[in-house]
């Protein structure tokens, strides 16, 4: 029975905060004709080692840990690229201490190399009221084709208040991906 409340509970905050800054987001990507028929969407799996910057093993909780994660970008005709990921937990992250998924979405400007920019939140029976404030943060990758539709993304990223609801510590993390992803 928790675990459908907390289901529930996971898809109204999912449609209360994230679903309006996609629905921005793909709003402000289709809109030009020409640019969405030139559009690719890649769907892929990855993997991320995360990093507290500071001793929250006081606090009972991993300092570091690695988490798969499912992704999405929408690439439109130009530099710019907007993704979505959603990271799973199997201990906590971000001041939980059980089971955590975050959602995470980016915009991203490639010049070969690409940054970025993004924002999220971790989702926990862990956390008051299930969700962690967001967090909020900054990416720098390389993204190749292996072969044709098949693409590789190599990514670190700087996240700020992370670890928000956990008093008296440094509330932020850095985490290194990668993830394969196949065009659409």
């Amino acid at each position: 029975m928790r675990g459908t409340k907390l289901d529930r509970r996971v898809m109204e905050i999912v449609a209360a905060r994230v679903l309006p800054v996609l629905l921005i987001a793909v709003a402000m990507a289709l809109g030009s004709t020409a640019a969405a028929s030139a559009a690719e969407h890649r769907f892929g799996i990855g993997e991320l080692y995360w990093r507290s910057l500071d001793d929250i093993g006081d606090a009972g909780l991993d300092e570091d840990g690695v988490a798969p994660y499912l992704t999405y970008q929408y690439v439109p005709e130009g530099i710019f690229k907007f993704e979505l990921d959603l990271e799973y937990y199997s201990k906590g992250f971000g001041g939980s201490d059980t089971v955590a998924y975050s959602p995470a979405a980016y915009v991203i400007a490639e010049f070969g190399i690409y940054v970025g920019v993004g924002a999220g939140v971790t989702v926990s029976d862990g956390l008051e009221d299930n969700v962690s404030d967001p967090f909020y943060a900054a990416r720098v990758g390389y993204d190749f084709a292996i072969i044709p539709r098949l693409h590789l993304d190599l990514n670190a990223n700087y996240r700020a208040d992370t670890f928000k609801e956990l008093e008296d510590y440094d509330q932020d993390s850095i985490t290194f991906g990668a993830a394969a992803r196949i065009t659409f």
